[in-house]
């Protein structure tokens, strides 16, 4: 599983993918801090148009920066579907993944593999994003807006509460990926799950979803608007959700022909 990953990480780092993906979020982060922008694909509840009334009505801080990134981090999911075809993608349409199971991997840790080859990938390019956002503030001469502890402890919270959550989804179209073996049914299925799901949430009130609403789950932990003792449901379905699929994926895979 080890070698399974450093051989992802060894490719995707020599495809030329990746950094453009890389240079994308530098510079979208940027916009956002400089610019004191707040962009995204959201459905707007409550919450999130207090956060953006806050954000215009007052002047902008290293703080106020880090909040706005993470309102437009509903972007990031659609952008970063690119790693998902570089990482895992590319292999089924061209069927080269048979090859790696001929070698011995097993069909769990194939997966497995690249499941954490993605989380990883989210969480760097998470941490870039918002360590983009921070350095920006600072260049424009803005004050912190809080405790530089506070602040650092935000900022590891929100990249790990988005990059995490993130990646459920994606883990969502890795088994939609192994069941159909089209990249363009589980890059669909990622790019209309976060508004679907939202849009659900919001307007048919199936309180429910909120528990599979991954971005806006994010958002929220991001936020500190799910209180700790109340998040605990949230990170049991996630949990239960990345077994399923990644159990799944590898009985779906262990059942087809090679």
């Amino acid at each position: 599983m080890i070698n399974q990953m450093r051989a992802d990480l060894y490719r995707q780092f020599h495809t030329v993918g990746f950094y453009i993906l890389l240079v994308f979020t530098i510079a979208f982060s940027l916009f956002l801090t400089l610019t004191q922008q707040v962009g995204g694909i959201m459905v707007t509840d409550d919450n999130k148009a207090k956060q953006l009334d806050t954000l215009s009505h007052s002047p902008w801080s290293v703080l106020s920066g880090l909040k706005a990134v993470t309102m437009s981090t509903s972007i990031l999911p659609y952008a970063f579907i690119a790693l998902f075809i570089i990482v895992i993608g590319y292999e089924f349409s061209q069927q080269t993944y048979k090859n790696t199971l001929l070698s011995g991997i097993s069909r769990l840790q194939f997966i497995g593999a690249k499941y954490c080859v993605l989380l990883i990938d989210l969480l760097a390019l998470t941490l870039v994003y918002y360590a983009t956002s921070l350095l920006s503030s600072l260049s424009a001469g803005r004050e912190a807006g809080e405790s530089w502890d506070n602040l650092i402890a935000d900022t590891i919270i929100m990249t790990l509460a988005i990059a995490f959550f993130m990646s459920v989804i994606f883990s969502i179209g890795i088994i939609m990926l192994v069941s159909t073996g089209s990249s363009i049914v589980s890059v669909v299925l990622i790019v209309i799950w976060p508004v679907a799901i939202s849009m659900l949430t919001v307007y048919a009130h199936w309180s429910w979803l909120k528990y599979i609403d991954f971005v806006t789950v994010g958002l929220n932990v991001a936020f500190s608007i799910i209180p700790i003792k109340q998040l605990w449901p949230y990170i049991g379905v996630s949990a239960l959700t990345l077994a399923v699929t990644i159990i799944g994926s590898s009985i779906i895979i262990q059942r087809k022909e090679l």
